[in-house]
């Protein structure tokens, strides 16, 4: 008998119903310590959450080793909550694109061998290397419960990164991946980005400001994503509460949570309790639709769950988007006077309930005519609501952590 059914035999006898979520993963790492190998690392890990419902009542516990006396703790734990269930047995679609056989069987040879060709591009280039690495990782989840609810799934992840300095300036890119992909362009971009920003003038500017996917992925995180959580919605924290059905946004701004899209980073079958994952429409055409829910959240407003409860074998389950997607609307050749924004420091000072940013913009550029004039320095901030009610998406789409989004437009000022 596995631990699995031992677990759910225990749990049953005892009158509970029983939830198991299992994970384990491996991961490889190689990182540059300035131009120098400093290290190779492999990791592993595993562990088992379990869950246990009775009369109303939760209890939570997790182990990192096959022990039936984790479901023991968790029903020792238990507390008051009414509106915690388990999900039921459902159809669910498969995306493609998240697990590649190819990643698990790459060799370090060949990640040391992809991690010394950016270097060597950078270094040709005549800048300075100040850090870099490369990734793989894979990961299987296994949730099952009382309803019948049992469903397996892998994940493998590549990633590259690499930072260097030309007259001092800082140039980084990096990427993440399901799949192995060409390096080549992330040593190219850093070292663009490294040049372009030398001699970078410090000045005040208002008008159009294109944000790259790669910053918006930073700001969006810490100032408009959390206002879809139903959880901060319920509990006052969202300015988007009570507005269903309003225009929110401009007209040029649709916004979807989908965790079932093919070749995305964060599609799955399922979300972390066992809910199929879903295709949510959050914005239509400025207009809020909706929310993302996981269970409880669903259960308190009677709704369905959105297939947004993530979690690892150590927590209990949050809201979360899966790919956020924000759709475009026009051509970047379209644009011809603005700033562009590669990248913000600082996102994380932001207020999630207000919306509020103070960034400071890096490797920023001035465009007039088709000439790009460097900035050094520079503030800029506002709030991000007022800035999507005349903000206008791109067609230059990239994935860049849980958001997959074109540059945005947006008026606003940057303070040197």
């Amino acid at each position: 008998m596995d631990i699995i059914e031992k677990i759910m035999n225990i749990g049953e006898k005892e009158g509970f119903e029983v939830e198991i979520f299992i994970s384990k993963g491996i991961s490889s790492s190689i990182d540059l310590d300035g131009e120098s190998v400093d290290s190779v690392e492999l990791s592993k890990d595993f562990g088992i959450g379990v869950r246990v419902i009775k009369n109303s009542k939760i209890g939570f516990a997790y182990s990192k080793k096959e022990d039936t006396e984790v479901v023991y703790k968790a029903m020792k734990n238990l507390v008051e909550d009414k509106f915690v269930s388990f999900a039921e047995k459902e159809k669910f679609k498969e995306p493609k694109g998240i697990f590649y056989k190819d990643v698990l069987e790459l060799s370090e040879e060949e990640m040391l061998g992809d991690l010394i060709l950016m270097r060597d591009i950078a270094k040709d280039e005549g800048v300075i290397v100040t850090g870099g690495g490369v990734s793989k990782s894979y990961e299987y989840n296994r949730i099952v419960n009382s309803n019948g609810v049992d469903v397996e799934e892998e994940f493998t992840y590549y990633s590259a990164y690499l930072s260097v300095i030309y007259e001092n300036e800082t140039g980084y890119e990096g990427l993440t991946k399901t799949k192995i992909f060409d390096v080549e362009n992330i040593a190219k971009k850093s070292v663009e980005l490294a040049k372009k920003s030398a001699n970078g003038k410090t000045i005040t500017y208002e008008g159009e400001i294109m944000l790259s996917p790669r910053a918006l992925s930073s700001l969006l995180a810490y100032t408009l994503i959390p206002s879809f959580s139903a959880e901060n919605v319920q509990r006052n924290r969202s300015v988007l509460k009570d507005k269903l059905g309003e225009e929110v946004f401009g007209e040029n701004i649709t916004i979807i949570d989908d965790g079932t899209l093919d070749n995305a980073n964060h599609s799955s079958k399922v979300d972390g309790e066992g809910c199929p994952t879903k295709r949510t429409v959050l914005v239509e055409n400025g207009v809020l639709k909706s929310y993302l829910y996981d269970i409880k959240r669903a259960n308190i407003e009677d709704r369905d769950c959105t297939g947004n409860g993530m979690r690892g074998y150590s927590s209990l389950p949050y809201i979360s988007p899966s790919n956020f997607i924000i759709e475009s609307v026009d051509k970047l050749e379209n644009f011809d006077n603005y700033v562009y924004v590669n990248g913000v420091i600082g996102s994380h000072t932001s207020n999630p309930i207000t919306g509020d940013f103070v960034v400071e913009v890096q490797n920023a550029f001035m465009v007039k005519n088709g000439e790009e004039i460097p900035i050094k320095k520079g503030l800029l901030s506002g709030n991000i609501f007022e800035c999507l009610k005349e903000a206008i998406p791109l067609d230059d789409v990239e994935q860049r952590g849980r958001l997959i989004s074109p540059s945005l437009v947006i008026k606003g000022h940057i303070v040197g």
